[in-house]
């Protein structure tokens, strides 16, 4: 009984080793690898098994015990699929986390169809990225790899943190790669060129945080240079003359022409070029009375940048402040809260803080009204604006996009360095005084900045579909900071003569 159970096992042994193939005894006339006197023999023989798969192996026979076992042991540990990609997670390149609840995990790049759906993501999980493809994400799920749309993905840094505030702009000095983790032994993303202009997040031991193509990565500080910012104020084209008036007019556009009376039909007496400088004895409507060497005419106010010789830059200044959207237009709207309420908010701070240094201040609304697109333009003109700051806030689907970005107009016969300057002064306010990511400034015609005759701009506070810039919008500090930095960028455009 005892080698019975013995031979039984060896059978089970050699059997799920694959040491030996079990013959057709009848056909064969006995087993080619077992001896007529082994122990196990003369059991094993009495079996006829035809295939290896021991399909044919009836219930109740002496070895269906032990085929049961071998197919335990074989759903245990399946064998890889050939054909079937199995993870390497050596190639990982980035982690991101979901920016949106519910977010579809797919096995193939195909939005269009729920059958390739293999599961969901809630806002804040995380994924590791393989590769990015197009609008898609090649991520890890479940053990194999799948799909998630781009949009929808915020990239995280090696320690799955936000990337956080652009910290300063460097250039490549040399052809240098991109590290998955801040050490030239981790994977590389991608290779970046020499002189290539990149953002720094961080820096990490001797790397700095930066972003290429999309995808966070690390670099080697020592094979970069800072990027030297232009100055912000340029310097003027020439130095304003001494006048005994207290106010000054510098030229905005070429062949301004000084006429004999104060109408747009009157005797051409001469013509201004750009960036000179005249006299202004008064303001009346859009016609200033000027005196230019020595001769008394009057232009159109509209290509003068008044300049106060004394006193506060702002006294007498006629400023249009346009709070964006209102009444049955909210603007962006993220929950209850909506753009128009904040812009309104913060252009009556400015208002006030304009007004208390002497500027002459007209709002496009003052209250949840709904003034028109061109309505804005027609209030600005019909007010003898001399420069048009239009307040917003911004929106984007990827909720990773945050900012400020201030955009100026350029059209034909328009002053627009004017603009870029006005747009330049608030935009670095904002940003410095705010902490806000610097998105610069844009040429976008908007039609209230297109359309007037004055320098005019437009201001993108934040996202106030990013959670971080909506948290500086909804705080009352932060709107007195956005509102003082407005203030700030106007007196500091009336101070440059």
């Amino acid at each position: 009984m005892y080698f019975k159970k013995v031979s039984r096992m060896l059978c089970i042994l050699f059997i799920s080793a694959s040491i030996f193939t079990i013959h057709n005894a009848s056909a064969s006339g006995g087993f080619e690898d077992i001896s007529p006197k082994h122990e196990a023999y003369e059991e094993i023989n009495n079996l006829v098994v035809n295939k290896s798969s021991f399909a044919d192996v009836a219930v109740g026979r002496e070895l269906s015990g032990y085929v049961e076992q071998l197919s335990f042991f074989k759903s245990e540990k399946e064998l890889p699929v050939k054909g079937v990609a199995v993870l390497d997670t050596s190639q990982v390149i980035g982690l991101v986390s979901s920016t949106t609840d519910g977010l579809n995990i797919r096995k193939s790049k195909d939005s269009s169809s729920k059958a390739n759906i293999v599961g969901t993501i809630n806002k804040g999980g995380k994924l590791s990225v393989y590769a990015v493809e197009g609008d898609w994400l090649k991520v890890s799920y479940n053990d194999a790899y799948a799909y998630v749309y781009k949009t929808y993905a915020q990239f995280l840094d090696a320690d799955g943190n936000a990337l956080g505030n652009i910290q300063k702009q460097v250039t490549t000095t040399q052809s240098i790669n991109s590290y998955v983790k801040p050490t030239s032994s981790s994977k590389v993303i991608s290779t970046v060129n020499s002189k290539v202009k990149l953002p720094v997040y961080k820096t990490v031991n001797g790397y700095y945080l930066t972003v290429v193509n999309g995808v966070p990565g690390y670099i080697v500080e020592d094979s970069t240079e800072d990027v030297k910012e232009k100055p912000s104020i340029p310097n003027p084209t020439q130095t304003p003359p001494k006048v005994s008036g207290d106010i000054l007019g510098r030229v905005t556009v070429d062949n301004l022409n000084i006429r004999k009376e104060a109408n747009s039909t009157s005797t051409v007496l001469c013509k201004l070029k750009k960036g000179e400088y005249v006299q202004v004895n008064n303001i009346n409507g859009y016609w200033a009375q000027i005196i230019y060497n020595g001769q008394e005419g009057y232009v159109h106010k509209s290509y003068l940048k008044i300049l106060n010789l004394s006193g506060n830059p702002l006294k007498d200044r006629i400023i249009i402040i346009d709070p964006g959207h209102g009444g049955k237009d909210p603007g962006t709207v993220v929950g209850t809260i909506a753009e128009k309420n904040i812009a309104l908010k913060v252009s009556t701070l400015v208002t006030q803080k304009l007004e208390a240094a002497g500027a002459k201040v007209l709002m496009t609304r003052t209250g949840d009204t709904y003034p028109t697109r061109e309505g804005r333009v027609d209030f600005t003109h019909a007010n003898y604006g001399e420069i048009f700051v239009s307040i917003h806030v911004n929106y984007a689907a990827n909720t990773s996009a945050q900012g400020t970005e201030t955009f100026f107009a350029k059209t034909p016969g328009d002053m627009h360095q004017e603009d870029i300057d006005l747009a330049t002064f608030i935009n670095n306010q904002i940003v410095k005084n705010v902490n806000m990511n610097d998105r610069k400034v844009k040429k976008g015609n908007f039609i209230v900045i297109a359309n007037t005759n004055i320098p005019a701009i437009l201001v993108e506070l934040g996202f106030l579909s990013n959670s971080e810039d909506r948290a500086k919008l909804t705080d009352d500090q932060y709107i007195e900071l956005f509102a003082e930095s407005i203030y700030k960028g106007i007196l500091e455009y009336y101070s440059k003569q």
